[in-house]
């Protein structure tokens, strides 16, 4: 829900009516954040909240990546990146349970 609330509620019903998956989801949202971000929007405004599940997610990309990659320091990168984990993860678990059946 917090990730929902990087944008307008009416943007966020609009996004949620036509995609079909959480990571999807994100996914657009993280697209209108970099949409802010173009404009030079960094964050400034954000709520306790807001960063504190930017920073989770960050940590998790440098616990995973241990800084092999570049760093992921804009809203809409942190976002995106938690996106396709989300969206491998659900994907994993489908395959498992597809061989499992």
């Amino acid at each position: 829900m917090c990730i929902c609330s990087f944008i307008p509620e009416e943007q966020v019903k609009g996004i949620i009516k036509n995609c079909n998956t959480y990571a999807e989801v994100i996914s657009q949202i993280a697209e209108s954040i970099k949409i802010k971000e173009v404009d030079g929007w960094i964050g400034e405004d954000l709520r306790e909240d807001q960063m504190n599940v930017l920073t989770i997610i960050s940590e998790m990309y440098l616990k995973r990546y241990k800084s092999k990659y570049k760093t992921i320091e804009k809203p809409s990168e942190i976002l995106s990146w938690f996106s396709v984990l989300l969206e491998n993860s659900l994907l994993k678990s489908e395959n498992i349970i597809k061989r499992k059946s």
